[in-house]
């Protein structure tokens, strides 16, 4: 049967999963542990411990919930917590690329667009296993650039404008504006405290 009649779901790698989920549970007792250890009081084990406890059921959900449809009709991706569709028939271009954005981990994005190159999904490729993005890829069947290095976000958007968040394109402007906002904060709270 042809890729264009066929339902393609591609799930998270189980290894890259549990891989996750063994993390998740290893930072929670490694954290708690040396708390406890510690002269820390025993109520900041929990203070601490419970936050990252909650990291576990986030990637549980993560694995068993997350999954990419593609339909004779539709291309779906759905997360967590959730759902996004649209049509197969406004998909023109696949570009394949990892983004660099400094003080961050940057990994490799599926983007999907439209006609115009406007974004109809990002995909993060890490869940994935290189074969199953290939597959769907390919059933796709539209044009499709793998970027093989990784690219500033600068750079990319010279090639590729709207893809990518204003944040990515200029990481150090919402830095300055935290620590700014931070500051006012700060001054404010000791003038009125005095």
């Amino acid at each position: 049967m042809d890729d264009l009649q066929r339902e393609l779901v591609l799930r998270p790698a189980l290894t890259k999963g549990l891989a996750v989920l063994s993390a998740a549970a290893i930072a929670t007792a490694g954290i708690v542990t040396a708390i406890l250890a510690g002269d820390a009081p025993p109520v900041l084990a929990l203070i601490v411990g419970i936050p990252f406890a909650a990291l576990i059921p986030l990637a549980l959900a993560a694995l068993l919930r997350t999954r990419i449809t593609l339909t004779p009709d539709e291309l779906i991706e759905r997360g967590p917590f959730s759902k996004k569709r649209r049509p197969r028939s406004q998909i023109a271009e696949v570009v394949q690329a990892t983004i660099i954005v400094p003080e961050r981990a940057h990994g490799e994005n599926l983007f999907v667009l439209d006609p115009h190159r406007n974004p109809l999904f990002r995909i993060s490729t890490a869940p994935y296993t290189h074969e199953d993005l290939g597959r769907l890829i390919r059933a796709l069947d539209v044009p499709h650039a793998h970027l093989k290095t990784p690219i500033r976000a600068k750079d990319f958007t010279a090639d590729y404008p709207n893809l990518i968040t204003k944040t990515e394109k200029h990481p150090y402007r919402l830095a300055f504006a935290v620590i700014a906002v931070a500051c006012v904060v700060a001054i404010g709270l000791a003038l009125t405290l005095r």
